[in-house]
């Protein structure tokens, strides 16, 4: 073959391969707009309420303290749309955002179904006057507090919530031996403890070594305070030996003895 038809022959072979790979470029392009389109409308499709409606919000939680009017506002706004478009993600803030849930969840459930559940807070300590303490030593404020809740009452400086319903734990399991029972307990700005017992007894434990100075009362309680609780209005142990007792008398305040 002469070497202009050879050169002629390359040229167009070029070309063709050129033309078919700028053919298969624009129908891979015009494919992805395709199935854009088809995903676009797909999706527009899914999320046409009328097409899969939500029918039922479902609680499977059953409630304590939380009213049920409280719930259905915080859902109100949120349960909207249908399967595909309510803001699951919305309600679950909504619902967890309440005082008296802990935890929540919230699933779609085929075909028209949502299903709310949650953990109701496990109220363990009154703090300050109008909040409440979690077993987790976290507060929460509900709306109203119940009626007849009968919890021992902490209190404390800000952050040191924790710190004092451990210390109401420890000491509560030290005097429960003795029939005694914490009802509040303080730690005040200078970090000192107060203890008040069921029984209106009052025990000042202080600063420090407060562990070691509330084992000093139970090791006397049986020789010093057992029978004479009635007469027992409080106790001072931030001594490095001994205590203070004071004791109430008929008529005449009280008086104090020491030990």
């Amino acid at each position: 073959m002469p070497r202009s038809e050879t050169r002629r022959a390359c040229r167009w072979n070029s070309a063709g391969a050129f033309l078919q790979d700028h053919f298969r470029s624009i129908t891979s392009l015009l494919l992805l707009v395709f199935m854009g389109a088809t995903l676009a409308l797909g999706v527009r499709w899914l999320q046409d309420p009328y097409r899969f409606p939500l029918r039922m919000v479902k609680i499977t939680s059953k409630p304590h303290h939380l009213e049920k009017d409280e719930l259905q506002q915080a859902l109100a706004p949120y349960v909207r749309g249908g399967f595909f478009t309510v803001d699951v993600t919305g309600i679950h803030d909504a619902v967890e955002a309440l005082p008296w849930v802990y935890r929540a969840t919230v699933r779609r459930d085929w075909p028209d179904r949502l299903i709310v559940s949650f953990v109701e807070q496990e109220p363990v300590a009154h703090w300050g006057k109008d909040a409440l303490l979690n077993r987790h030593g976290e507060i929460f404020v509900p709306r109203k507090l119940p009626d007849k809740l009968a919890l021992p009452f902490l209190s404390g400086p800000e952050g040191h919530e924790h710190a004092v319903l451990e210390q109401y734990r420890r000491c509560n399991q030290t005097l429960s031996p003795l029939g005694l029972h914490i009802a509040r307990i303080e730690l005040n700005e200078r970090r000192a403890w107060r203890i008040g017992l069921d029984n209106a007894v009052q025990l000042e434990l202080g600063r420090v070594d407060t562990a070691l100075r509330l084992q000093r009362f139970v090791r006397t309680f049986p020789e010093v305070f057992a029978g004479h609780l009635d007469a027992l209005k409080s106790v001072d142990l931030r001594y490095s030996n001994g205590f203070s007792v004071y004791w109430q008398q008929a008529g005449s305040g009280a008086r104090s003895s020491k030990g």
